[in-house]
């Protein structure tokens, strides 16, 4: 065999084993390449998956705090469906209300205690002690309970049946009015016409000939009065 016939046939045997190497190679790495295309879609697929797990999770939380608001604000802001607007009464309805006996229409209601139209008179002269609350309309203009008394302000003190805004009188016409027939602790609510109040005057933000609500507790009655 000569040299030339030897080197045919030893590259007869290397070439379809070389082709056969290079396409095992070829097919070697469209796998590895499809193996790593397909990790890399598992990635992106189980990186979608956690951003919509994600997205879900933050959807309910904000359904669940916005449900938990609108539950809240709903409690703390129902209203009873009996619900009565404040106004010159407190909320006290207005046919609870009785017409105060040697008035024309002074209205009160006695909160706690009272003794009503059977109550013996204070006789002129009589010293007494209270609280009072004046208000028009739901605005206070005038209180006793301001300041840091041992009663929790400061009482306010006049004889009755002094004529108002004379020295030892009160300062309205209705306190003299108003505690005819009240005991200690009694808590009366008066409803009071502008005669019995500044008249056709204007003070503060009452305007002329305005009714007003006059709040009165009893707190004390002296022993001697001064008789005039």
């Amino acid at each position: 065999m000569t040299p030339s016939t030897t080197l045919s046939a030893i590259s007869s045997r290397i070439l379809p084993f070389s082709s056969s190497f290079s396409s095992s190679n070829k097919n070697r790495k469209r796998s590895l390449t499809t193996s790593a295309d397909s990790a890399d879609n598992d990635k992106n697929n189980a990186r979608v998956e956690s951003e919509n797990r994600g997205e879900n999770e933050s959807t309910r939380r904000s359904a669940m705090v916005l449900g938990t608001s609108v539950v809240t604000f709903a409690l703390f802001n129902a209203q009873p469906a009996t619900a009565k607007l404040q106004g010159r009464t407190g909320g006290i309805p207005i046919e609870n209300f009785r017409d105060l006996p040697g008035t024309n229409a002074i209205k009160y209601y006695d909160m706690k205690g009272g003794g009503g139209d059977s109550a013996v008179p204070f006789p002129k002269g009589t010293r007494v002690a209270v609280h009072y609350d004046l208000k028009f309309r739901s605005l206070t203009i005038a209180s006793s309970r301001v300041g840091a008394g041992v009663t929790g302000g400061n009482p306010y003190g006049f004889n009755v049946g002094t004529p108002a805004a004379t020295p030892g009188g009160p300062f309205l016409p209705a306190f003299n009015y108003g505690i005819q027939g009240m005991g200690v602790g009694t808590v009366r609510r008066m409803l009071v016409p502008a005669e019995y109040a500044y008249g056709n005057n204007q003070v503060q933000e009452i305007p002329p000939n305005s009714e007003v609500t006059l709040d009165l507790e009893l707190l004390s009655i002296a022993k001697t009065g001064l008789s005039k």
